[in-house]
């Protein structure tokens, strides 16, 4: 696709305890609480991860029952089993409207936020713009 993407958002400079200083694709997805407000989580775009995921805290701050959601076995990285639940939660992108997607919730607070494949791939095309060091998103 030529010409400018419709929207695009730049890497996060964050310290890698492998590498030092590491650009990371990170993308801001505001989920809507069950108040009607909207809160913002910066997520790690995997392409590697089929769903996406959130820490157990995510849960309060919706005002959802985590354990409400449908139990199911993550397999994170190294094989890793996490218990998580899953929830369709109300989301959007700045600029556009509002859609539902699934997301698993961790029992777990170390899970970092995760932006997987499951419902936003559908959605959008999605680039890795090395060059200018920034995730850039066409609506389908």
């Amino acid at each position: 696709m030529s010409g400018k993407p419709t929207f695009s958002f730049p890497y996060q400079q964050e310290i890698s305890g492998t590498l030092g200083k590491s650009l990371r694709p990170r993308l801001p997805l505001q989920l809507k609480t069950k108040s009607g407000k909207w809160v913002t989580v910066s997520f790690y775009v995997d392409t590697g991860a089929d769903i996406s995921m959130l820490p157990r805290s995510t849960s309060d701050i919706l005002g959802i029952n985590l354990k409400s959601g449908n139990e199911v076995i993550v397999v994170g990285l190294a094989g890793e089993l996490i218990r998580a639940y899953l929830h369709d939660l109300e989301c959007k992108i700045e600029g556009l409207d509002q859609f539902t997607m699934k997301f698993a919730i961790s029992e777990k607070e170390s899970v970092v936020p995760i932006l997987g494949r499951e419902g936003i791939f559908q959605r959008f095309n999605i680039r890795f713009n090395n060059v200018a060091s920034q995730v850039e998103l066409d609506p389908l």
